[in-house]
């Protein structure tokens, strides 16, 4: 058979995790555990699986096992896990914690175990169709706005939702910020609903990055500027626009300079390529989960590493700090 699986925790998203796993030919889904065992049941009926009564019983059981628990157990459940000698893959933020964080990273590497960390949206279709042409940008603009909904409010918006973002940009530009300001506020919970935060790097680059849980709305878009082209990517919904300069750009602008009465003759499309598509694939949590499949596998790096989460979790915390520091009661 193939590699034996296990999910623990069956809520929303452990749901999804135990019908992914079902789909990957190189994978037995074995089971999943929850602490509300009629949770577990109900899940395990649907896809096929086995509900265990125990966390213990769900590990012998398994080569590896997706925890899907709340952020504030990740450390004690992983922990558990590593030390059992399973590979891991655990969902986003790595822990409550830095300190916990910093402790998980080590367990996996004391024990010789593949730690993938869920940051899915590197996996999402329209993120790796646009990988290739993030080159040097100077301004990057992030919206993720969501509804309000009780999932996730045991951590701060920052964590739900913004820390998504937090990893797309180290996976972007590959270094942290040199000086981060933010602000925020609680609207319908005591932690941040609403945060804007503002990154500036080394080179240059400003990253303006808003994450809301209280939107009407669901908004998901990625905006890159540089000095050859501008990215604009709809994570909800698959769309991009490829907006590029022409060989002839450099000297349209100049005889436009030179002859400044044949401006309001001029259009955007004589010096610029504008391109738009819709991009198709795999669901990103199926890519993301047969990845982690594939590095057990073939025993090779996963995508996320546990540092990569690691590092995404240290710059969530000193965002969450600034916001807490001047944050209106």
């Amino acid at each position: 058979m193939g590699l034996k699986v296990g999910v623990i925790g069956t809520g929303r998203l452990g749901r999804q995790h135990v019908r992914v796993f079902g789909r990957i030919p190189e994978v037995e889904l074995v089971g999943c555990y929850d602490i509300v065992h009629e949770k577990s049941q109900r899940v395990a009926r649907e896809f096929g699986a086995e509900a265990f009564a125990s966390v213990d019983e769900l590990l012998a059981a398994t080569d590896s096992v997706s925890i899907v628990v709340p952020t504030v157990r990740h450390a004690e459940v992983s922990l558990v896990a590593l030390e059992a000698g399973k590979h891991v893959f655990l969902e986003k933020p790595v822990a409550a914690s830095v300190v916990e964080a910093e402790r998980i990273v080590e367990a996996a590497a004391r024990a010789g175990r593949v730690l993938q960390i869920g940051h899915v949206e590197r996996f999402n279709e329209a993120i790796k169709a646009c990988r290739p042409y993030v080159d040097s940008p100077s301004f990057i603009e992030i919206h993720r706005l969501a509804p309000f909904t009780p999932r996730g409010i045991d951590v701060s918006v920052i964590m739900d939702l913004m820390i998504h973002d937090i990893d797309l940009l180290i996976y972007f530009l590959g270094k942290l910020p040199v000086d981060v300001r933010a602000k925020g506020a609680g609207v319908l919970t005591s932690a941040p609903d609403i945060v804007n935060a503002r990154l500036e790097y080394d080179d240059g680059c400003v990253a303006n990055l808003t994450a809301s849980r209280v939107s009407l709305e669901t908004m998901r878009k990625v905006r890159i500027f540089s000095r050859s082209r501008y990215l604009s990517i709809d994570l909800h919904q698959g769309k991009i626009k490829h907006v590029r300069k022409k060989d002839s750009f450099d000297r349209g602008v100049e005889m436009l300079r030179l002859n400044r009465e044949k401006l309001d003759d001029v259009t955007l499309q004589d010096f610029l390529e504008i391109e738009e598509t819709i991009v198709e694939g795999e669901e990103p949590l199926f890519s993301e989960l047969r990845s982690f499949c594939r590095s057990v596998l073939d025993g090779t790096e996963p995508a996320v590493t546990g540092e990569d989460g690691l590092r995404a979790l240290r710059l969530a915390v000193d965002i969450q700090r600034i916001v807490e520091k001047t944050q209106r009661p």
